[in-house]
């Protein structure tokens, strides 16, 4: 796991300065037109295109950041990862909201036994969401790398795959997990200083490239652990089944 090409790779594009200001400019954008649901699109654009930037370091292809030339397909990519996204964050949602909801119900009934009660259940929430997101953070690489190989829906739906294989590599996917989480804080830290620094009026560039920036170092880590996680435990044991039959000692007709 090279980490340090994974924070610098899109400096070795000629022109990675040309590239990352468009996807800045569309992060830009989407954020100023957030407050209408057609901002959402501009994220949804460069998940699209982050996921070729997987495939790219995937397949070895230079230079690793794509062109931005597939606006209409990196929509529908991306649209599809979000959708195989949201569906894994389901069980977060459906665990917080009725819980929170009955612990402000609760709550508001008045007596200190309620509010103790509210509290309890609150505190519940919090610990049985956060196990949740722990879980939800570490299968999110294989979750996006399957889905990267076939571009489907159903790629990153694929429960019991998803779950073998990160078990299989949890080391690997453990250290690119606190790679991503440590590197993500840092690089939005940064950025909010630099645009503060800037007379505040900065923010409207160094949050946007900052977000992208993150997005370069997610999927570029994704895709040095697509090598080892992508094919599949079934083309794996095809494989190892063809292998075995090449060496199984001839059948004895009687």
């Amino acid at each position: 796991m090279d980490i340090g090409r994974a924070l610098t790779f899109f400096t070795e594009d000629e022109r990675w300065i040309e590239k990352t200001a468009i996807g800045t400019g569309v992060l830009l954008l989407s954020t100023l037109l957030s407050f209408i649901l057609v901002g959402i699109v501009g994220f949804i654009i460069v998940m699209g295109y982050s996921v070729r930037l997987l495939q790219n370091v995937r397949d070895g292809v230079n230079p690793v950041l794509p062109e931005w030339d597939q606006w209409g397909d990196d929509l529908s990519r991306g649209f599809k990862l979000f959708v195989v996204q949201f569906v894994w964050a389901l069980p977060i949602i459906l665990i917080i909201v009725p819980i929170t909801l009955v612990s402000v119900v609760v709550g508001n009934s008045g007596g200190d036994e309620a509010a103790g009660f509210a509290a309890l259940l609150a505190l519940c929430a919090t610990c049985i969401a956060f196990i949740v997101a722990i879980f939800y953070m570490l299968i999110q690489p294989a979750v996006t790398i399957f889905f990267a190989e076939n571009e489907q829906i159903s790629d990153g739906l694929q429960i019991a795959r998803i779950w073998d294989w990160t078990r299989s590599h949890i080391g690997e996917v453990v250290i690119v997990t606190i790679v991503y989480l440590v590197g993500s804080m840092i690089i939005g830290t940064v950025g909010s200083i630099a645009g503060v620094i800037l007379c505040g009026i900065g923010l409207l560039v160094t949050l946007p490239l900052a977000q992208l920036m993150i997005y370069y170092l997610q999927f570029h880590l994704y895709g040095q652990l697509a090598p080892a996680l992508a094919g599949g435990s079934s083309r794996s044991m095809d494989v190892a089944d063809e292998d075995e039959d090449d060496f199984a000692p001839p059948k004895i007709i009687e």
